[in-house]
């Protein structure tokens, strides 16, 4: 089962797919679902329904999805020969050694789908925020979000929600890029 409607998702799928069976997925990565065959379903909470409804389907969704419906979720060979399973905790393990790439409050990371490090479960999705860092009127409560989010404990929190916890040297510096939103 694939996503019907174009999809960050289904991108972060084939790009994990064409970057670590290359001899296999032969599609490339897309927003669309270019593989032919399976069910397409719109949504990821569309996906989710109707995989907990259909026995013996496979599909990809977001954590978070497969927890409110109480779905199994497969372990996936890493870069290092481990069967890892889905937990925020194992997701946050893939952007330890992901390259940051960009400067003065424009952050954003490369992934390295095929990670060696231990215990990394490696399909995992960047969220990236965009703020005006200058003279708009909720500035400073785009801020105060932000702030919070990327403090330890919005980490935390976040992570109860199905996030993956940032690294503590990746987290200070999104604290330094927010506080540059004035």
């Amino acid at each position: 089962m694939h996503r019907a409607d174009e999809s960050g998702t289904s991108d972060n799928f084939t790009k994990f797919l064409s970057k670590t069976a290359e001899a296999d997925w032969t599609y490339g990565n897309a927003k669309a679902w270019k593989a032919p065959g399976g069910t397409a379903v719109s949504k990821s909470d569309g996906i989710a329904t109707k995989v907990k409804g259909t026995a013996n389907t496979i599909s990809y969704i977001e954590m978070s999805f497969a927890e409110n419906q109480s779905l199994q979720t497969a372990k996936i060979k890493n870069g290092a020969g481990e069967f890892a399973e889905l937990s925020a905790e194992n997701a946050g393990k893939t952007f330890e050694n992901a390259e940051v790439k960009g400067k003065d409050g424009d952050l954003a990371l490369s992934l390295d789908y095929a990670t060696t490090t231990p215990g990394a479960y490696p399909i995992v999705l960047v969220t990236y925020e965009i703020a005006c860092s200058k003279g708009s009127a909720k500035a400073k409560s785009v801020q105060a979000f932000l702030k919070y989010t990327s403090s330890t404990e919005g980490q935390k929190e976040l992570s109860k929600l199905g996030y993956a916890p940032l690294p503590e040297t990746l987290r200070a510096k999104v604290a330094e890029s927010v506080a540059t939103i004035a």
